[in-house]
């Protein structure tokens, strides 16, 4: 090859050199900015509805728009066929624990608007379980006679096992000097709610006598009767947790007072459920109205 062969060669060269050098690569353009994906709105917790709650909407379900948790309300009680107005209230409830659940226990007295002195009010019980927003019923039991002159007596809730818990009634009569006071008890069973037995909680005819006056100048007739007829005796009921995992705990009645001729009474009774009948077989004398 001729040397200007080389030289045009090199000048070439270096030119296409030169035009590479000033050459650039285009910038790759930069990715736009992703927007972000709009937040998903958190999933709305589940709304809490409270035991109270739950129990007014039971209530008015139950016993209608007028029925309340907190107060008295003005309703009906229809019994051997007769219908009755009654003021309807809540006299008991309570929730309580029952294996790995809960439940709430419920007692809705009813007094007659007008009662006679003979006729007795009513108590209805519920034990109910959590359901969706509200309760269902497990078990009831409705449309007990209790008390006197149009008065139910009194409700409560009584634990009676480890986690076993049922009802007391304590109502009573009162006449001709005499005060007769009953308790019974109202527990779940294997078919649902049962009465189990009722009792005496206390007995007395203070009123037949006026004896807290008597002194050397009282009528010796009268001072006789207040010596030897006059009787005075509570039974009260409490259940033997000695043993607090026993599924249900012996019933326990301590009788103590003063009975005819002026003897002091102080015995102990130990009862325990039937599991044939869920029943306590208690005897007539814890029944008795006067002295034995």
């Amino acid at each position: 090859m001729s040397t200007v062969s080389m030289k045009s060669l090199a000048a070439l060269a270096l030119a296409g050199a030169a035009m590479l050098a000033g050459c650039k690569p285009a910038v790759e353009p930069s990715a736009s900015p992703k927007a972000d994906a709009p937040a998903m709105a958190p999933a709305s917790p589940a709304q809490h509805v409270s035991r109270t709650a739950r129990l007014q909407a039971f209530l008015v379900q139950r016993y209608g728009s007028n029925a309340t948790l907190s107060a008295e309300w003005r309703g009906s009680w229809t019994d051997d066929g007769d219908t009755h107005a009654v003021d309807w209230q809540v006299c008991a409830e309570q929730p309580v624990v029952s294996g790995d659940s809960w439940q709430q226990l419920l007692a809705v007295c009813g007094a007659l608007v007008d009662g006679a002195h003979i006729d007795p009010g009513t108590i209805e019980f519920f034990v109910l379980r959590p359901k969706g927003d509200g309760f269902e019923v497990t078990s009831e039991l409705t449309g007990e006679r209790f008390g006197s002159g149009g008065q139910p007596g009194t409700a409560s809730i009584i634990r009676a096992g480890s986690d076993f818990y049922g009802f007391r009634v304590e109502d009573g009569w009162f006449g001709q000097g005499f005060s007769l006071l009953s308790q019974s008890l109202i527990l779940p069973g294997p078919n649902g709610l049962v009465a189990s037995g009722n009792v005496r909680s206390h007995i007395d005819n203070d009123a037949q006598y006026e004896c807290d006056t008597v002194d050397a100048s009282t009528d010796p007739d009268t001072a006789n009767d207040c010596r030897t007829r006059r009787f005075s005796i509570d039974f009260a009921l409490r259940f033997d947790d000695s043993d607090r995992s026993a599924r249900v705990w012996p019933l326990l009645i301590d009788e103590t007072g003063t009975t005819c001729g002026g003897k002091q009474v102080r015995q102990q009774h130990r009862f325990t459920l039937d599991p044939k009948t869920w029943a306590y077989s208690f005897p007539e004398s814890l029944r008795r109205e006067g002295c034995e």
